[in-house]
């Protein structure tokens, strides 16, 4: 990681005395570079000239488009080095430059690395020219940190990158940047962004002590230079804006606007006459830029730009057990090359899963001896052991999965479930309401040699599902999960042991993790919250396990999740059942395992969450997907929330009790279910989920309606049937 490629373009002849001055600053460096790279932008008699010269820099022709953008994508492509540092072609860079940016990358959570850009004025800064705005001329200016800090974006001047960065996001945008004199930018604003929504672990880092020199042009110190830069920045910031979305492409612009431009103005006021030309100039600046930028929008507006989605370096899925050798974490596939930017990592002791790490891997290799203090840190909770009289006394059980026409995911969650340690259970597969038969044939054909037994449900509902699966089931435990999950080995076999430590239990929740994290979409899911509840085993009950909180226990998320649950058959038949105007396929969309959870514990039963009890999550792959789950998610928490008050009306006074602290989790911007989610996750999809909540109930009235009216109808066919018969 210590092989650095510096890159410098330049596209002008008269700059060629300026080029040779940053050529000799980077030969000059205290740590060595790899590679120094001039890239010549599109200027055939300039290319001859600067490889006549014979310096150690390896000069290439822009084979992009014009402009900067596209000269700075030849450099990275004619680059071998693992960081890739850039800098002006008319800047000079200290002596430690490079040393002092390397040092950084040791931390692998750190994309890319920028400093400090001093301006050389060639005769002294101007009186009126306002340090707030030296970005103007490519110069670090007053409002950004003063110390070592994350930031959104790194001037051009001065900036460096992870290799991963350009082989997962590709290069700077050919849309945005300066063409030959032009004053256009944001092009390295934009591919910042980029590199953080597709590394979302990683952060871009600002040093004050990397720094350079930029040499400013006499021209460039003119008022005319001044405004017309600051037009052309709005421009760009509108461009930059329908690129990335305003929120993300105008952050750290509205802090800058509300902080530093209204000091910096208020100076000018206790100041002598060239403090008020300061805030004379500041004041100036602003407008142009803000009106160029709306102006800039309001045109876009007749004829919208479209973009591809943003990419998204996936996280590679594994599992260490810190008990044993662990070996290297490889952050390429060896078989297809594919980058990983990222690993979800389960760690176990001993088997027991004890905690997760997420670390950047970004393309390179950790090692074993770097990789075993992070996995380490991982462990949140000790590993727990099992007495051996308790595990021989294991329940019989049935494992329930409800399907409907994904034949392909189904077949790989048998595959895992046939895998299990359990000593013996039955497999019922329950299709609900098929378009299909492919199901059916699924069963008689590739699994006509087991014990999987297929049952078919005509009406749609992932309550009444469940409640097929387990008609006329005489063993102890009812065990249900779904069909677009992986079932680790022990997952059944931690659940039988919970069961046998006490009676009292009647229901089991277990830990569900992602199988995969391949795209921005499934990312969003996980840091929303996921479906785990941690590592730590924990009880629930009406008596001494009852948690301090007024909602409990019709704050039923808390306790697992459908995809991974399991009751003793007393239990079920104390509760009823499930709700059929509840879960999946119906009008309610869900909330059918949060009803059963609530009334067992309300039975008198307790529920015990166990993390042991592993399933791997096949979570929805793009964001239309995602959008309808978060839909459903609350029109699902509303239908439970309506029948569980039908149920048990003494459930309004916790209701009432808890509804402030709910409605600051929901919609406060500093709560924790909020503060997780990524910078980038679309308000969209918090919305969606409110307004399902609201939607819910009413959604259970209408759903209870159409069960009762299918049950009608069924009976009605039965009797018909009967008579003619």
């Amino acid at each position: 990681m210590d092989r650095v490629s510096v890159i410098i373009c330049t596209h002008a002849t008269d700059r060629l005395p300026l080029t040779r001055k940053a050529v000799a600053s980077v030969v000059k460096q205290t740590f060595p570079a790899h590679e120094l790279i001039v890239v010549v932008d599109h200027n055939p008699d300039l290319l001859k000239q600067i490889k006549a010269e014979k310096s150690s820099a390896r000069v290439v022709a822009n084979t992009c488009e014009t402009g900067l953008s596209g000269a700075r994508n030849s450099g990275v492509r004619a680059s071998s080095g693992d960081i890739i540092a850039f800098i002006d072609d008319d800047a000079l860079a200290s002596p430690n430059w490079l040393e002092t940016l390397v040092h950084h990358y040791k931390d692998r959570h750190v994309l890319a690395v920028g400093g400090h850009i001093e301006p050389i004025w060639p005769a002294g800064r101007p009186l009126w020219w306002p340090e707030e705005f030296d970005w103007v001329i490519g110069c670090s200016y007053r409002g950004q940190p003063d110390a070592v800090a994350p930031v959104r974006n790194l001037i051009g001047c001065n900036m460096s990158f992870r290799r991963a960065v350009f082989d997962i996001c590709g290069g700077f945008s050919t849309e945005l940047g300066r063409v030959g004199s032009d004053a256009a930018g944001c092009e390295e604003t934009e591919f910042c962004i980029r590199a953080q929504t597709a590394f979302p672990l990683g952060h871009i880092l600002y040093d004050p002590a990397v720094r350079v020199s930029h040499s400013i042009e006499p021209e460039r110190t003119k008022w005319s230079y001044f405004a017309k830069r600051c037009r052309s920045e709005g421009r760009s910031k509108a461009a930059l804006s329908a690129k990335t979305g305003t929120g993300r492409g105008l952050k750290s612009e509205r802090d800058y606007v509300r902080r530093t431009l209204p000091t910096g103005v208020l100076k000018g006021f206790f100041g002598g006459p060239g403090a008020l030309r300061k805030s004379g100039a500041i004041i100036a600046g602003f407008g142009m830029t803000a009106g160029a930028f709306l102006g800039a929008r309001l045109r876009r507006t007749k004829a919208p730009a479209t973009h591809a989605a943003p990419v998204f370096a996936p996280f590679k899925i594994t599992e260490f057990d810190v008990s044993g050798p662990l070996g290297d974490l490889a952050g390429v596939d060896p078989e297809t090359g594919k980058v990983y930017g990222a690993a979800f990592c389960l760690v176990r002791n001993h088997g027991t899963p004890v905690g997760i790490a997420t670390l950047p891997v970004c393309g390179t290799t950790i090692p074993e001896k770097e990789l075993s203090p992070l996995l380490a840190k991982a462990c949140t909770v000790p590993r727990q052991t099992v007495q051996a009289s308790v595990i021989k006394q294991l329940p019989s059980a049935r494992v329930v999965i409800a399907t409907r026409d994904r034949p392909e995911m189904l077949a790989n969650c048998l595959d895992t479930l046939l895998a299990q340690s359990y000593p013996e259970f039955e497999i019922h597969v329950v299709d609900s309401a098929p378009a299909t038969s492919a199901t059916r044939e699924l069963i008689a054909q590739k699994y006509a040699d087991t014990d999987i037994r297929y049952r078919h449900e005509p009406l749609p509902g992932l309550a009444l599902a469940h409640n097929r699966g387990i008609a006329g089931a005489r063993t102890d435990l009812l065990a249900f999960t779904d069909d677009d999950v992986l079932i680790d080995r022990n997952w059944l076999h931690v659940i039988g042991t919970a069961f046998g430590r006490d009676r009292r239990i009647g229901c089991v929740t277990g830990l569900i993790l992602p199988a995969e994290l391949e795209t921005r979409a499934q990312y969003w899911i996980e840091a929303h919250g996921g479906f785990g509840k941690g590592f730590a085993p924990r009880l629930f009950d009406l008596g001494a396990h009852r948690p301090q909180s007024p909602l409990f226990p019709y704050a039923a998320g808390a306790f697992g999740s459908g995809a991974n649950m399991a009751f003793s058959r007393a239990a079920l038949d104390a509760i009823g059942g499930f709700d059929p105007a509840l879960g999946a396929g119906t009008i309610a969309r869900g909330g059918d395992d949060l009803a059963a959870f609530t009334a067992v514990i309300l039975a008198r039963f307790q529920l015990a969450y166990e993390p042991g009890a592993i399933i791997w999550h096949h979570h929805r792959r793009n964001e239309e997907g995602i959008a309808g789950q978060a839909h459903g998610y609350g029109v699902g928490l509303g239908a439970y929330l309506t029948k569980t008050l039908l149920d048990h009306p003494q459930a309004a006074l916790a209701y009432a009790m808890g509804f402030p602290a709910a409605l600051l989790h929901i919609l406060g911007p500093g709560s924790s279910k909020n503060v997780r989610l990524p910078t980038d996750y679309p308000a969209s999809l918090k919305w969606a989920e409110r307004r399902g909540m609201l939607a819910g109930f009413s959604a259970y009235f209408r759903s209870r309606r159409q069960v009762a009216r299918s049950a009608e109808r069924a009976y009605a066919r039965t009797s018909v049937s009967g008579h003619q018969v």
